[in-house]
């Protein structure tokens, strides 16, 4: 008889974090920018001021990147923190077969997961900054690698675990993720 407790789950990569972050971030883009846009597309019209879809102007460019740090990122953020609370992760998380948790393995509650969340967002993503953002992303990186941990992780006490192992999981969910166009511009396209 055995009475050695069970090996622990071993922590994710950051490869395998990164990729699922990215598939929650484009999920969530997904799901908030149509309802976003037709929000401002309701208020110019009450305000009866004329407007617009972003194009690819200097104009549209700053309309796009005002929206998502005033909109899309903090409801993503939000979003994001409900999900992982109430389901004990998120879908990218879980394609990805990692899991976020307490030190001791316990699921993240709400207010843990809106903390965590809002030092990724800001201290990774830069608050949607996007020209900030990868240099905080190699910054984060090499930490990652001196240290093991992300700050956020350690700042709350927190851990992503990779119970079933994700390396495989990670390359096909990247190369899918490479392969799948956003669907969101493409609905905005002119027909």
């Amino acid at each position: 008889m055995n009475d050695l407790p069970p090996p622990p789950d071993k922590q994710a990569t950051i490869w395998a974090r990164l990729v699922a972050r990215l598939v929650d971030l484009n999920l969530y883009n997904t799901l908030l920018t149509f309802p976003i846009d037709r929000g401002m597309k309701a208020l110019a019209a009450f305000l009866h001021i004329p407007y617009t879809p972003t194009d690819m102007t200097t104009l549209g460019i700053i309309e796009g990147l005002t929206t998502d740090l005033l909109l899309v990122f903090p409801l993503s953020m939000l979003l994001d923190s409900l999900i992982c609370a109430r389901f004990g992760n998120t879908l990218g998380k879980y394609l990805l077969g990692i899991r976020p948790a307490t030190a001791n393995g316990d699921r993240l509650n709400l207010s843990t997961c809106l903390r965590r969340n809002y030092l990724i967002y800001v201290g990774c993503f830069t608050g949607g900054i996007f020209i900030l953002a990868p240099l905080a992303e190699i910054f984060h990186y090499i930490r990652f690698r001196n240290t093991g941990t992300t700050f956020w992780d350690e700042e709350e006490g927190t851990v992503v675990l990779s119970p079933k192992g994700s390396g495989i999981r990670t390359v096909i969910m990247f190369i899918l993720w490479l392969l799948i166009p956003d669907p969101i511009p493409l609905a905005l396209l002119p027909h």
